[in-house]
């Protein structure tokens, strides 16, 4: 009984210890990713006039738009929507011409634009649609399959009108 009772508590052990390790290299690994949120919630709210964070989005298409999407409140409990450039090293610009923001009645909610795909791509699936800048415009990014072939289209915030032609994704 002794020697069953000492395998069963080095099995625990081991496993704990196994666990452990597991968390240590997620965290290390997340750490980055949750810095770079970090900094653009605290540019978000030091030049955005966000006051509360709901969801957040890193959005990048080209070297010279990464941008993190923070959606949220303002200080008037309004929805309001803030996008912070980030350079390739993964830090926000400085001061308040790298952050913009607008409340969300003034362009297409998520809700909205998910219906508004529905209706222009039926049977599409969505892979992923984020707020982003596409062509210097404020923009939903799609990233759809439909017909065997996946794509992105780009919609602009503001208005849901589609910028430019779909994109389709080689070797799909």
């Amino acid at each position: 009984m002794k020697k069953k009772t000492k395998w069963i508590l080095l099995s625990i052990s081991g496993f704990l210890l196994i666990l452990l390790f597991i968390q240590i290299y997620y965290s290390n690994v997340m750490s980055g990713k949750w810095s770079e949120e970090n900094a653009a919630i605290k540019a978000a709210q030091q030049y955005g006039g966000l006051m509360k964070k709901d969801k957040t989005y890193k959005s990048v298409w080209d070297k010279e738009s990464i941008y993190w999407v923070v959606t949220g409140k303002d200080t008037e409990n309004q929805d309001i929507i803030v996008w912070v450039k980030f350079t390739e090293e993964n830090k926000p610009l400085d001061g308040a011409e790298a952050v913009h923001s607008e409340p969300l009645s003034g362009g297409i909610s998520e809700a909205q634009m998910r219906n508004q795909i529905k209706s222009d791509l039926p049977g599409s699936v969505i892979e992923r649609l984020v707020l982003g800048m596409y062509e210097g415009e404020y923009a939903w990014h799609l990233l759809y399959h439909l017909n065997n072939e996946t794509k992105y289209r780009f919609y602009r915030f503001q208005d849901g009108s589609q910028i430019g032609e779909d994109i389709i994704l080689p070797n799909q």
